[in-house]
């Protein structure tokens, strides 16, 4: 599928804390403490803003990062979703920082989210 759907379901993450993030070379796992253990897997584009709107972190080439701080993220709990259509969607947390995901690719996947299965 390309595209963010605009009938893109993350009600199962409102309510959910971030328990985990596993990183991979070219890959970002963020798995959420809830009933169906959610996990969101970013191939593609990310970033993260802080609660005035600030760039904290996003998606580089892994050569040319430092450091990661996304790790803001850690224990905090989603207040609520914004489904942006077909570019991205986001999550927005308790401290006030969004983390928005894009479809950044027409060749390989951007992300999925299980359960249910969705892949962009």
């Amino acid at each position: 599928m390309h595209g963010v759907p605009a009938d893109l379901d993350l009600s199962q993450f409102v309510g959910a804390e971030l328990a985990r993030i596993d990183l991979g070379q070219f890959i970002l796992h963020f798995r959420f403490a809830a009933e169906a253990s959610p996990v969101i897997a970013v191939e593609g584009h990310w970033e993260l803003r802080a609660p005035d709107g600030g760039l904290l972190d996003r998606q580089i080439d892994p050569a040319d990062r430092d450091a990661y701080r996304i790790h803001v993220l850690l224990g905090r709990t989603v207040v609520g979703t914004e489904v942006d259509p077909p570019a991205s969607f986001a999550l927005l947390f308790d401290a006030g920082h969004t983390l928005r995901i894009f479809d950044s690719s027409r060749l390989y996947e951007s992300f999925a989210i299980e359960p249910p299965g969705v892949y962009v």
